[in-house]
């Protein structure tokens, strides 16, 4: 969640049956990977309360939720949160990570051909040092073990589901929100996190950036991409703030700031437009007798 989450708006004036509602269906989701979506049967499932159905006509009025046919959809999810097929798609490069990680330690412990003998046939001292060919192998050995000792490999807990979004072996990293105020204000999450300097500011290459599924919806929604060719848009958005060597602690933020200015200049240029037509033409053509 962000830290900003309870004190958004939309949030803020729920009741606290609504708001746990919300709440779980947020972790709900994300553990079954729906993208979003909660069906009617499923409903009495995510959260239990008594009138969960009228509560979540509460979330539907708020504009937290959106009715579909045969449910809900948590508004703006996809733009806060990954969607199935990237949980699916990192767990699979995660466990063939895992498994190249293994391949190598089990590569570097294994000994080499004839060096067990060498090492186990070594002269002792009588007060037990090991000197020779032991104690050069000893410390191969040790370096062995120091080199790999301090990372063990995490095994996989049978436990946890196969569809579920609790599968990554780090630790969760902050959200960077696509700026709530502009997206409705539903979750977590960004799809472009900056790389982490002192001072909280990136250069826009520094994380590759580019523009997610979630941006592309959160423009199509706002009616920005019917004014604007986003992908046109973006390329001079990167070109702009590459050439000048900007930096930001959020590219998305920017973006999105961009993609409504070059909006509101084509609005203002197709209304100039219209004006202009306007006064050319007669008073009967205006409907003006």
């Amino acid at each position: 969640m962000d830290d900003r989450f309870p004190s958004h708006r939309k949030v803020a004036l729920l009741s606290d049956r609504a708001f746990r509602l919300h709440v779980s269906a947020i972790c709900w989701c994300a553990e079954n990977l729906t993208d979003g979506h909660i069906s009617d049967r499923e409903l009495p499932l995510v959260a239990h309360m008594r009138g969960v159905k009228a509560t979540a006509q509460q979330l539907q009025n708020a504009g937290l939720w959106d009715r579909t046919d045969d449910g809900w959809m948590i508004h703006d999810y996809l733009d806060y949160n990954p969607s199935r097929e990237q949980v699916i798609a990192d767990r699979k490069k995660n466990a063939e990570r895992q498994e190249r990680f293994r391949q190598r330690k089990k590569s570097k412990s294994s000994p080499p051909e004839g060096g067990r003998n060498g090492v186990s046939n070594g002269v002792t001292s009588d007060n037990g040092e090991v000197t020779g060919e032991s104690k050069r192998g000893q410390t191969r050995h040790e370096d062995d073990v120091n080199a790999y000792g301090n990372y063990p490999v995490p095994e996989e807990n049978q436990q946890v589901s196969e569809e579920r979004n609790a599968v990554s072996n780090g630790a969760p990293t902050r959200p960077v929100p696509l700026s709530m105020a502009d997206v409705g204000g539903s979750s977590t999450g960004s799809s472009a996190q900056s790389e982490q300097r002192p001072d909280g500011l990136a250069p826009i290459d520094s994380d590759g950036f580019r523009v997610t599924d979630g941006m592309r919806r959160w423009a199509k929604r706002d009616g920005y991409s019917d004014l604007v060719d986003i992908d046109h848009a973006t390329a001079q958005f990167i070109s702009h703030y590459r050439s000048t060597g900007a930096r930001r602690s959020s590219w998305p933020d920017a973006w999105q700031k961009w993609i409504r200015d070059d909006a509101k200049k084509a609005s203002d240029r197709q209304t100039g437009r219209h004006l202009r037509a306007v006064a050319g033409q007669s008073p009967e053509e205006r409907g003006i007798f």
